[in-house]
């Protein structure tokens, strides 16, 4: 019997443990074999927003709903453990950059961290995806 894959990249997941708990997140990249050797398990990359953005009304000033529209965005790698994964999936974002770089140098880190932010927004200011900008209610 094959046992079916349920983290694949688009899945959109919950980050269960540390300081991300509760925040939605896009697996941008899995590892099952455990490679690289500092992490011996099977573990994906996620990128995802740390707490959503606030509500908007029509009063509201253009300055004041561009503060209030940003998206603070995180970049992990979280073993499937620490995961638990939704029944949504993310079709409209890829990021092939994100897989393509070695995310252990923190200035490169942080430019990808801003790529994922400009993602998240553009998805925000579409509305698509609408679930994954709303908090997770407990």
């Amino acid at each position: 019997m094959k046992i079916k894959k349920i983290y694949k990249q688009g899945k959109i997941v919950i980050v269960l443990t540390g300081r991300y708990a509760g925040c939605k997140a896009i697996i941008v990249k899995t590892s099952d074999d455990g490679k690289p050797e500092n992490k011996p398990l099977g573990h994906a990359l996620v990128a995802g927003i740390d707490g959503c953005t606030r509500k908007l009304t029509r009063k509201m000033g253009k300055n004041y709903l561009k503060k209030r529209s940003k998206v603070k965005t995180f970049l992990k790698r979280l073993r499937y453990t620490h995961l638990m994964p939704t029944r949504y999936t993310a079709k409209d974002v890829s990021f092939e950059q994100l897989v393509a770089r070695d995310l252990m140098d923190p200035a490169l880190r942080r430019m990808c961290r801003l790529e994922s932010r400009v993602k998240f927004e553009s998805l925000y200011k579409k509305g698509k995806n609408k679930w994954f900008f709303q908090d997770v209610r407990y």
